[in-house]
């Protein structure tokens, strides 16, 4: 299932992010709490090279709490600054703001005198297609200053923000991976929504899908939704249970498959399936 899907102007939206990480003093990336891994660009580490990063674990009231509190740790230990937050509800941006502003003043960098008025620290905003980055940017603009959209990519122009006194933000388009070659990552971006729907089979990402929503324990939601026992193996019983709740019936009696699929998506990204985290850090020694 690994792809390639590098549209035209994520390829000039890199460019465009390596020439003006010359002007930032930290980057602020956010990525999917349900899936820190999988939603992390990572092209980013080689453009942004030593500048400084936060790493936002947005959409934290999806995924479950303790896992979160492992990715906060396992990220702080690779030297990150990680902060949870909520871009719908505003939660955590003060606290993503306090520190970006902390990440930048320890590295030395900008924040000098200029014309004898202190400037701005600057931070891009970075982030894969569908992971709230444009809420984020509203929520701290205080203002629709960012185009927010339900299809991955809608996000077009730089946009600069003032986000406090000393911070302010450059919105960049979202920038998807100039390749996908693990299989299980691009089941998450396709199951969370981070790829367009029409690039991919939803039945066959929502059978893939359902292996890593067992390992990290997150069948109880699908069982008290759907009323499939949380042992039950095949993924098409689940699926087919989809469509026998939603009573997506065709002519004749046959399930309609790949609605209940489209329908098992679309709960899944809402929540509607509890906090399900998809993905734990990778344990280091």
């Amino acid at each position: 299932m690994a792809q390639s899907w590098y549209p035209g102007h994520m390829a000039k939206a890199t460019t465009e992010l390596a020439a003006s990480l010359k002007l930032i003093d930290v980057v602020i990336e956010v990525v999917d709490s349900r899936a820190p891994a999988a939603t992390s660009n990572p092209t980013l580490a080689a453009v942004a090279g030593r500048v400084p990063r936060v790493v936002v674990l947005n959409k934290v009231d999806l995924a479950d709490p303790k896992t979160t509190d492992a990715w906060k740790s396992s990220l702080r230990r690779l030297g990150c600054a990680a902060v949870t937050a909520n871009s719908q509800t505003g939660a955590g941006i003060a606290a993503v703001i306090d520190a970006a502003v902390e990440s930048a003043r320890r590295s030395g960098r900008g924040g000098g005198v200029s014309r004898g008025a202190r400037r701005r620290f600057r931070s891009a905003v970075v982030g894969i297609p569908n992971v709230g980055k444009s809420s984020f940017i509203n929520r701290v603009s205080r203002r629709g200053g960012a185009k927010v959209g339900d299809k991955p990519g809608v996000t077009r122009a730089n946009q600069w923000i003032v986000a406090s006194p000393e911070l302010e933000l450059l919105d960049t388009p979202g920038i998807m991976p100039t390749r996908v070659d693990e299989p299980l990552t691009w089941t998450l971006l396709c199951a969370l929504g981070c790829v367009d729907d029409n690039l991919f089979d939803a039945e066959e990402v929502c059978r893939a899908v359902l292996a890593p929503i067992t390992a990290m324990g997150g069948r109880g939601g699908i069982a008290t939704r759907y009323g499939v026992p949380e042992d039950v193996e095949d993924p098409l019983t689940v699926i087919e249970a989809v469509a026998q709740t939603r009573g997506f019936i065709l002519p004749g009696g046959t399930l309609d498959i790949p609605r209940a699929a489209d329908a098992f998506l679309r709960d899944l990204r809402a929540g509607r399936l509890g906090r399900i985290s998809l993905e734990r850090p990778v344990r280091e020694g």
